[in-house]
């Protein structure tokens, strides 16, 4: 038999989806869904009223819905374990507990795991069915790092991490700034400007919840397990998605636009008008494509041994999509989606809801309610009689013009009279409190385990108080039992298995306060799990009570001697759960494990040595007591002798310190004497010193006057030199002047 075309699996997969039970083909289911999520909101279509009546809604199915989200979140997410996993024989506890601290870890920490159980829990209670997706996701981030103003040396190390990164990292910018040149080296400073793209591979396994209407699946079918159709269509994808997965491009860009076409069930989910109609827009690469995740079992190879296969197609007319040049048809092993109904529907899928159970009750708690408040307001505003023959004008408009103390004119006295109106609220109110007590009934939310109605608590003892309250949460413990068992286990079945198969490499995580490696290529097959939710031991007060009522009845075993029925191990595992129960995640910051051991395969508490026997204390007593007595006697005489050597050796310790003492009393006194006398000597010195330089003074001075005292004398003689020069001079000039005044003879 030939295998199977593109075209023969693309017909197969639309007459199966045309056929499966989904929300575009099971209306019935779909209209379910949609009437319990409108009467969440309080939006109640099919209980129109009348122009100035009550439109009072009452929220039965939002009142119970959430009455339960708080109990179930709690048992299922105040332990720091989901799950915990069976080991198949001895030498598996360690490897069982290790795997199921890691798949906790990558449900709660990898994953919003709160939200994916709300959610779960949630869609189940109100829509019939929860649905959670587990897969394996593998893709690249980019992220883009800018350095600026990088050293030479530092540009370097960047060049030589991108090197050894083995594609990690990619310098896709570069250049160069020149700051002139180093004053300190006289080198040309050049800086360097880069952007490195670093790229990492994310790989991890995902989970992620489901709305009800983007899956589908074949008729008849009881358990996804045996499933042979399933369908899911994941919303929000668009052209660039499909393109970086490596889908064909031109077949890509011929799809169509999904228009958001949206069913009855995603319009009752939408409250502020998010669901548009997509139209053209310049972002292509944000174009919306309707993309659908098939999984059916068929005989694709044509060897008459039919196989699961996950099949990814595109549009309404479900176009097998190519991929890295292939149709994207693979073989998978299992249908990766786990589903959970709160109450069981036996040999069926889909069971019923909480909604379904309390719908009813809120058309007729609408109804009753209405009406009171119709009757209060008739009430409160009541008709009124008019006498024609003693109105007016203006009598009518008065009646109808409603306001606080207003007139009403009339021709004649008394014309307006007050039709009385008999109120019923004191009939209707104890008949809403029997459709409330019958919906406490059906869903187990009562007023009482609420804690919201203190009246409830009046005049009744604390035994029947404890009776209703246990009784009112047994429907919602076997709510979560169901849960446990069915939708949660397979949930987490489904991410062991996705880790156990992709991860291809060890990890180091923090689990449990301790750096432990955790390598998924050594795990085994888990089939077999515990779900820890917390069921069937009461609430934690409850379990608290009893655990202590255990470590009580432990201790007295111990205290009789009994460790051979309660050993370490025993004793640790009740500490370890009274420290759960008071809401730490772990027990090891205030005990030891006994079983824990070092990186050398010892243990790291070791217990201690075993008490010995009485009789042999005994012994061993008196014996220490005669060696006391005669090392006390020995020590007494070694203590004489050394008193004695003590005392000689003390009287010459104090003869040397006095002989000591006296040599360093003289050393000081012949110190003190050299000192002096260098005084002496330095003071001596110094007046000698000073005399000489006053003598040396006093003869400079000497000179200085002989010297001024020659000058003046040799001033004194060259002036009467040059006195009697001048005299002599005057002398011949008058000499000659008389000789030129004298008559000469003969004249």
């Amino acid at each position: 038999m030939p295998k199977l075309t593109p075209q023969t699996v693309q017909a197969m997969i639309q007459n199966e989806k045309s056929n499966a039970l989904s929300a575009m083909v099971a209306s019935k289911l779909s209209q379910d869904r949609a009437t319990a999520m409108d009467y969440y909101l309080g939006e109640m279509d099919d209980m129109p009223t009348q122009e100035g009546q009550s439109k009072a809604v009452s929220t039965d199915v939002s009142d119970t819905v959430l009455g339960m989200m708080p109990l179930l979140m709690d048992i299922f997410c105040s332990s720091e374990d989901v799950v915990r996993f069976n080991p198949v024989g001895p030498d598996d506890e360690k490897q069982a507990e290790q795997e199921s601290d890691y798949t906790n870890h990558v449900f709660m920490n990898e994953n919003p795991g709160f939200v994916v159980l709300y959610e779960f829990i949630f869609d189940a209670l109100l829509q019939k069915l929860g649905v959670v997706k587990v897969w394996w996701d593998e893709h690249d981030e980019e992220e883009k790092e800018t350095y600026l103003g990088l050293a030479e040396a530092q540009f370097q190390q960047i060049a030589m991490d991108v090197l050894q990164s083995d594609g990690a990292l990619q310098i896709i910018e570069h250049d160069t700034e020149d700051k002139g040149m180093d004053p300190l080296t006289g080198q040309p400073n050049v800086c360097h400007n880069v952007t490195v793209l670093r790229t990492n591979n994310v790989a991890q396994a995902k989970v992620m919840a489901c709305a009800p209407e983007e899956v589908g699946w074949g008729r008849n079918t009881r358990t996804i397990k045996d499933c042979t159709y399933f369908f899911h269509s994941p919303p929000n994808r668009t052209e660039s998605d499909l393109l970086s997965e490596g889908y064909d491009e031109d077949q890509i860009k011929e799809l169509p636009t999904y228009n958001y076409a949206s069913n009855s069930e995603q319009l009752a989910r939408d409250t502020v008008g998010e669901e548009t109609f997509a139209t053209s827009s310049a972002n292509k690469a944000g174009r919306p494509i309707q993309i659908t995740e098939h999984y059916i079992r068929m005989d694709y190879e044509g060897n008459g041994k039919p196989m699961l296969y996950k099949v990814t197609t595109a549009g309404e007319k479900n176009q097998v999509l190519r991929k890295d040049g292939k149709p994207d048809i693979e073989e998978v092993d299992v249908i990766p989606f786990a589903v959970l109904t709160p109450i069981l529907q036996p040999h069926r899928l889909v069971g019923r809801s909480v909604a379904d159970l309390v719908m009813d009750i809120q058309r007729i708690n609408t109804a009753l309610l209405r009406g009171t408040l119709d009757n209060s307001y008739m009430v409160s505003n009541p008709r009124h009689e008019v006498a024609e023959s003693g109105a007016n004008s203006n009598t009518l408009d008065d009646l109808l013009t409603v306001r606080r103390n207003g007139i009403v004119r009339v021709k004649t006295p008394g014309t307006v009279q007050p039709l009385a109106t008999q109120s019923i609220v004191g009939e209707l109110l104890p008949v809403m409190t029997y459709m409330d007590s019958i919906r406490e009934m059906r869903s187990g939310v009562t007023r009482t385990g609420q804690g919201i109605d203190a009246n409830a608590l009046q005049n009744q003892s604390a035994t029947a108080v404890q009776e209703v309250f246990s009784m009112a949460q047994a429907k919602m413990k076997l709510i979560a039992r169901i849960f446990a068992e069915t939708g949660i286990r397979d949930m987490f079945w489904l991410l062991h298995a996705t880790i156990r198969k992709h991860g291809q490499k060890a990890q180091t995580v923090r689990l449990r306060n301790q750096w432990v490696e955790v390598d998924p290529r050594n795990w085994k097959t888990r089939n077999d799990m515990t779900i820890d939710v917390g069921l069937g031991t009461g609430g934690k007060a409850e379990q608290f009570a009893q655990t202590m009522a255990m470590a009580n009845f432990q201790k007295e075993l111990v205290l009789g001697g009994k460790t051979n029925i309660v050993d370490d191990g025993k004793l640790y595992n009740t500490a370890a759960k009274i420290a759960k129960l008071m809401g730490h995640k772990s027990p090891d910051p205030f005990f030891n494990d006994p079983d824990a051991k070092d990186e050398q395969g010892q243990l790291k508490h070791p217990p201690p040595p075993p008490p010995p026997d009485p009789a042999l204390l005994k012994v061993q007593a008196d014996t220490q007591i005669k060696q006391a007595e005669l090392q006390q006697r020995s020590q007494e005489m070694v203590a004489g002798a050394q008193i004695a050597q003590q005392a000689d050796e003390r009287k010459a310790q104090i003869e040397s310190v006095q002989a000591q003492a006296d040599i360093a009393t003289q050393e000081r006194k012949t110190q003190a004497e050299m000192a002096l006398a260098q005084q002496k000597f330095e003071f001596e010195k110094e007046l000698a010193l000073l005399d000489f330089q006053l003598k040396r003074e006093l003869a400079q001075q000497e000179m200085a006057m002989k010297a001024e005292a020659h000058r003046q004398q040799l001033e004194a003689g060259v002036f009467k030199v040059a006195q009697s020069q001048e005299a002599h001079e005057q002398k011949l000039e008058a000499t000659a002047a008389a000789a030129k005044a004298k008559p000469k003879a003969g004249k």
